[in-house]
């Protein structure tokens, strides 16, 4: 997914592998000193484009989201990563120097250009 952040006017975009729950919630896993990480302890406000292409000629589809990201906390942590880890088994590696955060979206979007068309999304929570 592209997972967007800003602090003090500057944007940032970066690419990251996501997992997610039944509550819609995604997570990943990335070192505490990138610039991603870095704004979202000043500013948790995120935005996420998650896209695939499909079908002929291609059309896209996919999701829109804002929402709060933050560390995941100790008590939870063996559980989501837990769900993190079965869609990517080789994070065990990274342990030493990664740390899973977790985002809670506040507004989702679905892009569907098959369905909907080029210009339109529909808003899902």
């Amino acid at each position: 997914m592209a997972l967007a952040t800003a602090f003090s006017s500057a944007p940032w975009v970066a690419n990251v592998f996501f997992a997610y729950d039944k509550h819609c919630n995604l997570f990943f896993f990335s070192k505490e000193d990138t610039v991603h990480c870095k704004n979202i302890l000043k500013n948790p406000e995120v935005a996420v484009g998650i896209h695939q292409f499909s079908g002929k000629p291609l059309l896209v589809k996919g999701l829109q989201l804002r929402g709060k990201a933050k560390k995941v906390k100790e008590v939870k942590y063996v559980k989501s990563f837990a769900l993190y880890l079965k869609r990517y088994p080789w994070a065990v590696r990274f342990l030493a120097d990664h740390v899973l955060y977790k985002i809670e979206p506040t507004e989702i979007y679905y892009i569907d250009q098959e369905l909907f068309g080029h210009f339109n999304r529909v808003r899902v929570k």
